[in-house]
């Protein structure tokens, strides 16, 4: 291979940036440590100066913690997971296990039921509830801006209503909403991990979250699908490291299912109350909310029952009472259910003595639940990734209580999703209107929101006996204005109709070179070897940020490209796929070649999970460092198909932008054939399954 580089004029490149550096302020709001130490210590003085540790202490302390509350004394006191609702009513299963043992800790350091017990609790849950920041943060970095991730964190750290259920209640409910929100932030960090150390921990957290709170799990499937797809799509293995974690969870829970089984004499998956919950909220007084008089921790006739029956027994009878109840009233169910629905996302209806207070709650309530699903609608018209990971959690972890009854409470674990897609919204509504100060000023980007910045377009042209059409072409090229410094780097194919002389012979830096718009380089191979082999050698030679694909035949317009790297520009794309098969402005092909052209197209998308119309389009546009993460073998016309596949692998984000094409014919002197199409089938299975 020869390689001429002509009289090289550069357009000038920016130099290194000087970084500024942040005023004390700024390095204190988005510095993530800072708002987890706030946000506990704001938490803690709460909890001090409301005395909120001092709990009431009527119906035999059954406020401290209520059913965990029992659960806790019993296992602190020798008597086993046992006993909810107080008295010896045998082994239970009615709340998860982790969050009773944590209180039966504090009973054991500081004494049943007693202050010093309860404050450490009340602690305990506001370490959990200021850990939520810093998921809160990751979560929205990631997936948003780090705008995004520090109003996030900050609103979360100091926001009375995320505050109040850790240091007003004994419950599971700030542990279980900070594992929420660490499986999310694991499942968005996971993304294309195939490390088996890191599913491996990912099993054993979820394992840990259903023995915290079961509701959860609602989310699993779709987190660990998405995973799969995830590795699936970039061609990784994925079968391995989904079953080592799905292996790791039932191990995880596993001891607590035998436990179940041994106690209670049936199989229990991690709590039997389900069938009491169904009924606490289907039944003739059924409005909507939870009825207390199915309860048996409020009603004297259903705690007798509970203890006559036992757990295990009372759960199955209550559960069939429910659904025979459902299957007599469906219409009375579906408007319960409707209600309950209203009441998740609205608030509950509650009484109050301060006139206006519950109404002004719910409908901050209310708001906070809008903003976050038109966030979320937002987020899904904007493709932003991993908008299906939110979009699952909102829709599938509420429906248990759809069907049971809601409680405010039980929205709180889903909340730092809520609170992240509201504030996305906020920001780009904020952001789409600027202000008379903000025209004045622009404020100074952080690295993470600053576009990249691209100097330089590398055009690769192979070139086969092309000695009609090359010098047309390149002047074309050349001329066409852009915003980028141009490299033309042209790579001959050792032709045989005189291109090869007519470039050498020519001063190609004085005939293309613009003044200095452009740098033009001349590649010779000394063996005709196909067009893949000359976008590699091209690509040995490029120095642009970005690089074009051209081929020299004069079938596509040079007036395409401003469309083609907008897309990269702006930031919304990897790599630029040319669509020919639009309403705009084409050559009509024969019928056979477009058939030929969409079979293969949709052939490529069912094995690689895109969905491109145009896989053989010659106009593609890269990222240079792409091609650092692949490896070009196609010599020939099928180096289409491999960059395809080898993306699609990757998992880089993939524009499509209509292009006008003026296809030849083979009169004249198109040169793919149908032996080419073969050979694209083969490489598109094979780099496939196999580099």
């Amino acid at each position: 291979m020869y390689l001429k580089t002509q009289t090289t004029l550069t357009a000038p490149t920016a130099g290194p940036s000087e970084s500024v550096p942040r005023p004390h302020w700024q390095t204190f709001a988005y510095s993530v440590g800072w708002m987890v130490l706030v946000a506990f210590l704001v938490r803690v003085l709460w909890i001090v100066l409301a005395h909120t540790y001092r709990l009431r202490t009527s119906e035999d302390n059954w406020g401290f913690g209520w059913e965990i509350g029992r659960l806790g004394y019993s296992l602190a006191n020798g008597h086993g997971f046992s006993s909810p609702f107080g008295g010896d009513t045998g082994p239970s299963a009615w709340t998860a296990p982790i969050y009773p043992w944590f209180v039966s800790v504090a009973f054991r350091l500081f004494g049943n039921y007693s202050r010093a017990a309860a404050f450490w609790l009340l602690v305990f849950n506001s370490a959990f509830a200021a850990l939520t920041c810093w998921t809160i943060y990751r979560t929205a970095r990631r997936l948003f801006n780090e705008t995004v991730a520090v109003w996030s964190g900050w609103i979360w750290a100091l926001l009375p209503y995320s505050i109040f259920w850790s240091v007003r209640e004994i419950w599971e409910t700030s542990v279980s909403t900070f594992l929420l929100s660490l499986l999310f932030m694991m499942t968005v960090g996971m993304e294309g991990d195939e490390w088996l150390s890191s599913w491996t921990g990912y099993g054993l957290l979820w394992g840990v979250a259903a023995l915290t709170n079961p509701s959860a799990l609602s989310f699993l499937p779709f987190a660990g699908c998405w995973l799969v797809y995830q590795l699936h799509r970039r061609g990784k293995r994925y079968v391995v490291p989904a079953l080592l974690s799905a292996i790791v969870f039932w191990m995880t829970i596993m001891p607590w299912l035998v436990r179940n089984y041994e106690a209670l004499g049936r199989p229990v998956f991690i709590r039997d109350n389900f069938g009491v919950e169904l009924r606490i909220g289907n039944n003739p007084l059924a409005e909507g909310i939870n009825v207390f008089a199915y309860h048996p921790g409020d009603s004297v006739n259903q705690y007798a029952k509970y203890k006559k029956m036992g757990e295990a027994a009372f759960a199955a009878e209550q559960g069939r009472l429910a659904r025979e109840w459902i299957e007599q009233h469906p219409s009375r169910f579906l408007v319960l259910t409707f209600r309950r629905f209203i009441f998740f996302w609205d608030g509950m209806p509650r009484v109050s003595d301060v006139a206006g207070l519950i109404a002004t709650k719910n409908l901050l309530f209310l708001a906070s639940s809008v903003l976050a699903i038109w966030g979320l609608l937002l987020a899904w018209k904007r493709h932003i990734h991993g908008v299906f990971l939110f979009a699952a959690l909102l829709i599938f972890y509420p429906v248990v209580y759809y069907v049971c009854f809601p409680e405010l409470r039980y929205r709180h674990p889903i909340d730092p999703e809520l609170l992240i897609l509201g504030v996305y919204l906020v920001s780009e509504t904020r952001s789409a209107t600027p202000t008379r100060h903000d025209a004045e000023e622009l404020p100074e980007l952080s690295q993470s929101q600053a576009l990249p910045q691209y100097h330089t377009l590398s055009i690769i042209a192979p070139v086969y006996n092309e000695r009609k059409t090359v010098m047309r072409l390149l002047q074309q090229v050349a001329r066409q204005p852009l915003s980028l410094h141009k490299e033309l780097i042209i790579v001959d194919d050792c032709s045989t109709d005189g291109t090869r002389e007519f470039l050498l012979e020519n001063d190609l830096q004085e005939l293309l070179g613009g003044n200095g718009a452009n740098t033009v380089k001349l590649v010779l191979h000394d063996r005709n070897q196909g067009k893949g082999a000359g976008v590699r050698s091209g690509l040995e030679h490029a120095s642009g940020e970005l690089v074009l694909i051209q081929d020299a035949d004069l079938e596509y317009d040079p007036r395409d490209y401003p469309a083609l790297i907008a897309p990269i520009l702006e930031g919304h794309a990897d790599v630029v796929f040319g669509n020919r098969f639009h309403n705009g402005p084409h050559r009509v092909p024969r019928y056979g070649r477009y058939v030929l052209n969409r079979a293969f197209s949709m052939l490529c998308n069912v094995l690689t999970g895109l969905s491109i119309h145009d896989v053989t389009a010659c106009y593609k546009v890269f990222r240079r460092e792409i091609f650092s993460q692949i490896s070009l073998r196609s010599d020939r016309f099928s180096v289409e198909t491999e960059m395809t596949v080898k993306l699609a692998k990757l998992g880089v984000r993939i524009y499509e932008v209509p292009i006008t094409y003026h296809g030849r014919t083979y009169a004249e002197g198109k040169k793919i054939s149908w032996t080419d199409g073969v050979v694209a089938v083969y490489h598109l299975v094979r780099y496939r399954f196999k580099d």
